[in-house]
């Protein structure tokens, strides 16, 4: 996968500027799955990651969630908005536990204007802008990761404790699952035996249960630091 260190904002800043801008939100942390920006919400901040991993979404016109892009540390999130003072142009959300700094627009402006930073911010945004749009039909995520996702999203939304998990009732072939990600039945079916492998998950009628959600967290980590 194409290397973003190329749109990480700390690495164009010399230590002053790095040690300024860290000094000037309120730190956070956010649990995996949590909805960070929601798209069209005013934009009153902008958060920089200090680790964790988040990806970011947009809803297409036919109502479908696309993931632009894989985002993590060292990179400012939702800039843009702030500088350009427009609403959210997509929903950021954790896919693992994140710990960041939230500084508020005025503060992000003043630092951006008082050393000079517009060019830099201006390039990161265009550079960003067409890795985002280009991304998923460019370098879109292995079919296991894709799963991953989904099951993720599953388990937030309709997911139940369970003695030995979280419980997805579904009535969903892996046909279906195919189509909800892109993908071939043959390769759902490769994915979710090796999950059930690994001891991820296991499947019966009418349900799958998610064992280990740091486990399926992961599965996206690899692609995200570029390893093999």
């Amino acid at each position: 996968m194409t290397d973003d260190s190329s749109v990480r904002i700390l690495k164009f800043l010399n230590a002053d500027q790095r040690t300024e801008l860290k000094a000037l939100g309120t730190p956070v942390r956010y649990p995996p799955d949590h909805t960070i920006f929601f798209e069209g919400q005013p934009s009153h901040s902008a958060l920089l990651i200090n680790e964790g991993h988040l990806k970011v979404t947009r809803v297409a016109a036919d109502g479908k969630e696309t993931i632009l892009a894989i985002r993590g540390t060292d990179e400012l999130m939702g800039e843009e908005g702030v500088l350009m003072e427009e609403p959210r142009s997509a929903t950021v959300t954790t896919i693992t536990d994140v710990a960041g700094v939230d500084i508020a627009a005025a503060d992000l402006y003043g630092f951006v204007r008082d050393n000079d930073l517009w060019p830099l911010m201006y390039r990161a945004a265009v550079k960003r802008g067409r890795q985002s749009d280009q991304r998923f039909l460019r370098e879109p995520l292995n079919v296991k990761s894709r799963l991953a996702l989904w099951l993720l999203e599953l388990a937030r939304e309709v997911g139940e404790p369970g003695e030995d998990g979280v419980v997805i009732g579904t009535t969903l072939s892996q046909q279906d699952l195919a189509s909800k990600i892109g993908a071939s039945r043959d390769a759902v079916a490769i994915a979710l035996r090796a999950l059930r492998e690994a001891g991820v998950l296991s499947t019966a009628r009418n349900r799958i249960v998610l064992h280990n959600l740091e486990a399926l967290r992961q599965q996206l980590v690899p692609q995200i630091e570029g390893a093999p």
